[in-house]
């Protein structure tokens, strides 16, 4: 079920009001990982995962994202940061965070966009047997409402961590999956195309990983995650020649 309706955005064309922006600052900064890279797990128990990826289109870096996943409570919580080059309307940098449940299905999710004089807020919260989607830009702002569904993993556009839920799902042999795409406003079957065991490189080094060849939303999805702990290695999206690749010394 999918219902959607647009209003106009005010005169003034503001994207992001300075209380929203201060609610998602608040909500990184509580985590703390994001400005303390160098917390070991040993420091915090709760910690699952951190670290650093190089944002890759064709031959050239675009950018990076930085991240931290922990268990919070029953679930988990995901906090990130892209970092992109660009110019005039291209976006420049963006805050994520996710919420799942311990299922890995999405509880809360918010990205926030900023660009040379504009950004775009999405921001999705489940409710009961609901999803309520809402999207604000200069634009206007677009409501979506779906339906929750116990099999759903949420991807951010161009987040690679968000792929570890993905994994670990994948991993414990969970399949008929379907992707949340929270900037569309919609969801779309992902289908297993192959799995297995094989090596990727990091930093010059042949590490041991799990490829996962995935068609989502029609879309190939290439990940390679540790075999171990479905850490994220490097994530491909092979035709938009897009790549996010793990940084060795955030191994």
């Amino acid at each position: 079920m999918n219902i959607s309706s647009r209003v106009s955005s005010d005169a003034s064309g503001h994207w992001m009001s300075r209380p929203a922006a201060r609610r998602l600052a608040a909500g990184i900064a509580a985590l703390g990982v994001l400005a303390a890279p160098g917390r070991s797990f040993a420091q915090d128990p709760n910690l699952v995962d951190q670290g650093r990826y190089d944002i890759r289109v064709g031959d050239r870096t675009t950018g990076t994202e930085t991240f931290a996943i922990r268990r919070q409570g029953e679930g988990y919580m995901a906090v990130g940061r892209l970092q992109l080059e660009g110019t005039g309307a291209w976006l420049r940098s963006a805050e994520v965070m996710l919420r799942t449940d311990g299922t890995y299905a999405p509880v809360r999710y918010r990205y926030e966009s900023r660009t040379e004089g504009e950004g775009r807020i999405v921001d999705l919260t489940r409710a009961g047997t609901r999803l309520r989607v809402s999207t604000s830009s200069a634009e206007g702002e677009r409501m979506t409402e779906l339906l929750a569904n116990p099999k759903q993993v949420l991807l951010g556009p161009g987040i690679a961590q968000h792929y570890y839920f993905l994994v670990r799902r994948l991993s414990a042999g969970a399949r008929s999956l379907t992707a949340l795409l929270p900037r569309e406003g919609r969801a779309a079957p992902i289908r297993v195309v192959g799995d297995t065991e094989t090596t990727v490189e990091l930093g010059g080094a042949s590490v041991p990983a799990r490829r996962w060849e995935l068609e989502i939303d029609g879309t190939s999805h290439v990940v390679w995650s540790d075999p171990a702990d479905g850490r994220i290695l490097r994530v491909e999206i092979p035709n938009r020649q897009w790549r996010s690749i793990r940084r060795a010394d955030e191994e």
